[in-house]
């Protein structure tokens, strides 16, 4: 349980970080997800991915996808993302942002449902999801696990939240448990 709170604790401090970009789009309704796509742009790397976020809980606060470089050793490491895309939750259930990336080329994705738009990972509440949607445990998945090729243009992924302990009757009732222990 230590070394998950540890694990946990660092993605927090990776997610508080302040050097990334802060663009991105998102749909308004379900039907305007294709027109999004369309709009989706690549940016100045003539690059970018749109990613369909699955799984979202609730439409409250806000969706933060980040991009790290194809080097494990940065995948989640603090001051290592290379662009962040914050922007606010419209639907329940799913909703797509663009995220560009500086150039064509090998990329990480973690996309977090941060709910009370506070910026920071609050992982009993928060959903977390990466690009090729690893199966999750106690810990974040291997950098390889969730490399993702981009290539010149917009490419179109989806990634599934996934919420430790949720926000449901279910999930306070453990939280409970957890803090008697």
């Amino acid at each position: 349980m230590f070394r998950t709170v540890l694990i946990f604790l660092s993605l927090t401090v990776v997610f508080l970080a302040l050097n990334g970009a802060s663009t991105g789009a998102i749909g308004a309704e379900p039907n305007a997800q294709t027109a999004l796509y369309d709009v989706c742009n690549a940016g100045d790397g003539g690059a970018a991915l749109f990613i369909h976020v699955e799984n979202i809980r609730s439409v409250e606060g806000n969706l933060r996808a980040q991009v790290y470089s194809s080097d494990p050793e940065d995948f989640l490491a603090k001051g290592k993302k290379l662009v962040r895309v914050d922007v606010p939750v419209k639907l329940e259930s799913e909703q797509s942002v663009c995220v560009p990336v500086p150039a064509p080329g090998k990329y990480a994705f973690v996309v977090m449902h941060d709910r009370n738009a506070n910026g920071k990972a609050d992982f009993f509440s928060e959903g977390f999801g990466f690009t090729n949607n690893p199966a999750l445990s106690l810990g974040p998945p291997d950098a390889e696990d969730v490399m993702f090729e981009v290539p010149e243009g917009v490419k179109k992924t989806s990634v599934r939240l996934k919420y430790i302990l949720g926000s449901d009757d279910e999930g306070k009732k453990k939280r409970r448990k957890l803090k008697r222990r």
